[in-house]
């Protein structure tokens, strides 16, 4: 694949993630805040579902991944990199 290419892709997929993460703003703040107030494997997962079940029911199925993605970013710049990962590796039903 050609750089140019590479480079129009990477831009088109940083300007859909900058649009949806100013759809999402509430909740990805929301949700980064809460999975990141957990203290046990357990709670975390919880918390991770609890967001993703609530994300669905006012958004649809079809937004997951996209949201699953920016969730992850927004806990890596609070420097929860273990809630970003396990975020990544949770798939949502």
């Amino acid at each position: 694949m050609p750089k140019e290419e590479k480079r129009g892709r990477r831009r088109g997929l940083q300007a859909e993630k900058a649009l949806y993460r100013s759809i999402y703003l509430m909740e990805l703040a929301r949700g980064s805040s809460y999975i990141a107030s957990t203290r046990s494997p357990a709670t975390q997962r919880a918390a991770i579902a609890e967001v993703f079940d609530e994300f669905r029911s006012l958004y649809g199925p079809d937004k997951l991944l996209i949201f699953r993605e920016l969730l992850a970013e927004s806990l890596q710049k609070r420097d929860c990199l273990s809630a970003a990962q396990a975020v990544l590796s949770f798939e949502p039903g």
